[in-house]
C-alpha cells in the first residue's frame, strides 16, 4: 500500500527538524569551527598562538607565528596603568591582522616600534580580524574596545566594504539583546544557523579575492576587459551600499567621540589600478581579481568608497592618513589585492609613522619627547 503523499511530507519534516536539532546540541557540545563572529557578538581568540608553516606563497616567510594576548588581541599585554599610557589599537579586516605576517613584522608592530622612542610611556595593539568590515567593527567597538578606551584607534576599511550591506540581524547591533522578529531572534540564537551564515560569509568575502593564501598571478595571467558601459553599471551599483558605508563610518566616528577616544581613519591601499607593476611589468588594470573584477574596475569601486571616508572625516573634523594614494602600487609591497609582503607592511608602517607622529604630538604633547639635535 502506498503511503499518503503528505505522510510523505510529514516525515520529510520531521527528519529535517530533527537532523537540526541534533547538530545544534553537537554544535553546542563542540564546535570545531571557531568563528570570530558569534550571534552579535565577536568572540575574541583570547591567549592564542598560531604556527602557520608556509609552503606555497613564496612572498612570505616559511614559518609565521600569529600571537593572540589576554585582550584577544596582536601586541603586548595592556599595562595595569592604561590611564596614564598614550595608548592606540588598530581596527580593520585582513589587512590589518596580517594574519600572515609573522610577530614583529606586521604593520601595526612595525607603527609600535618606529613610534615608541618618540612617545612614553606608549602601548599599540593590533585589533585586526580577518573578514570583518565596518560592521563588525562597531561590534567591536561597542563590546569591548570603548570599555579598554584607549586614546587612539586608528581604522583602515574599505576592501571589505564592497558591495556589503550584510544581513538585516545585523540592524540591532547596537542594542545588545534587541531582536525586532522572530527571525532575527531565531538567527542569534542557532548554532546551526550562525555556522551556515558564516560560509556564507567567508563565500561572500573570497568573491573580491579576499583571501591571505595564494600570491596573485601577476605573470602568466589571461588579461580580462570591460566596456566602458559595464564599468560605468558596476560604478552606479555602488551608490545604495555607498550611501550605507557613510553612514557607518560616521557611526564609529560618533562612538569614538562620545567615549573620549581619537578617531583616526586610513583609506585603503591597493595593487591594483591603471599601472603597471614595477617588478613583473604586468597590466595591473588587466589582472583578473576574483570572479568579477579586473584591477582597473576593482580599484575604480574601491576608491568611491576611500572617498566616502575621506569625505566624512573632512565633515566630522576627523584625521584622516590617505594611505591609499601614499602606499606605491608594487608587487614589491602586496602579495594579492590588499595583503601586504613583509617589506609592504615596513613601507606602510614607515610612511604612516610620519602622519602618526604629527597627529599624535599635536593630540597628546604630554607624551611627545622631541628629537634632540
Amino acid at each position: 500500500m502506498q503511503r499518503p503523499p503528505w505522510k510523505k511530507i510529514g516525515y520529510f519534516v520531521f527528519l529535517l527538524v530533527f537532523t537540526f536539532v541534533i547538530l545544534e546540541i553537537i554544535l553546542r557540545i563542540y564546535n570545531p569551527f571557531p568563528f570570530r563572529v558569534k550571534y552579535n557578538k565577536i568572540m575574541l581568540p583570547v591567549n592564542q598562538e598560531l604556527l602557520i608553516r608556509n609552503s606555497i606563497n613564496p612572498r612570505l616567510d616559511r614559518e609565521i607565528i600569529n600571537r593572540r594576548n589576554s585582550l584577544g588581541f596582536r601586541g603586548p599585554e595592556k599595562p595595569k596603568n592604561l590611564d596614564r599610557v598614550l595608548s592606540v589599537i588598530t581596527v580593520g579586516g585582513s589587512s590589518t591582522e596580517c594574519h600572515f605576517l609573522t610577530e614583529g613584522r606586521t604593520w601595526p608592530d612595525q607603527l609600535a616600534q618606529k613610534l615608541s622612542p618618540r612617545f612614553h610611556p606608549f602601548w599599540l595593539n593590533n585589533a585586526g580580524f580577518d573578514g570583518h568590515s565596518s560592521f563588525g567593527h562597531q561590534v567591536l567597538l561597542n563590546d569591548y574596545l570603548v570599555k579598554i578606551r584607549p586614546r587612539v584607534i586608528v581604522f583602515l576599511l574599505g576592501n571589505n566594504e564592497i558591495e556589503n550591506d550584510q544581513p538585516l540581524f545585523h540592524d540591532k547591533l547596537n542594542i545588545r539583546g534587541a531582536y525586532p522578529d522572530l527571525k532575527h531572534f531565531i538567527f542569534n540564537n542557532s548554532e546551526v544557523l550562525t555556522l551556515g551564515l558564516n560560509i556564507v560569509r567567508g563565500w561572500r568575502a573570497r568573491k573580491v579575492n579576499n583571501t591571505t593564501d595564494r600570491p596573485m598571478e601577476l605573470v602568466n595571467y589571461q588579461p580580462r576587459e570591460f566596456t566602458e558601459a559595464e564599468v560605468e553599471a558596476r560604478l552606479k551599483k555602488q551608490d545604495p551600499y555607498l550611501t550605507q558605508f557613510r553612514q557607518r563610518v560616521s557611526a564609529l566616528i560618533d562612538t569614538c567621540k562620545a567615549h573620549g577616544i581619537l578617531p583616526v581613519f586610513l583609506t585603503q591601499p591597493s595593487l591594483m589600478g591603471e599601472v603597471k607593476d614595477s617588478i613583473t611589468g604586468a597590466d595591473l588594470g588587466k589582472v583578473p581579481v576574483g570572479d568579477e573584477f579586473n584591477g582597473s574596475l576593482l580599484w575604480k569601486v574601491l576608491s568611491r568608497y576611500n572617498q566616502v571616508t575621506r569625505e566624512v572625516c573632512e565633515q566630522k573634523q576627523t584625521d584622516l592618513v590617505d594611505m591609499a594614494s601614499m602606499l606605491p602600487k608594487s608587487s614589491l609591497y602586496f602579495y594579492d589585492n590588499v595583503h601586504y609582503t613583509n617589506e609592504g607592511a615596513e613601507k606602510l608602517a614607515s610612511i604612516l609613522a610620519v602622519e602618526m607622529e604629527r597627529i599624535l604630538a599635536l593630540r597628546f604633547p604630554e607624551f611627545y619627547l622631541p628629537q634632540k639635535n
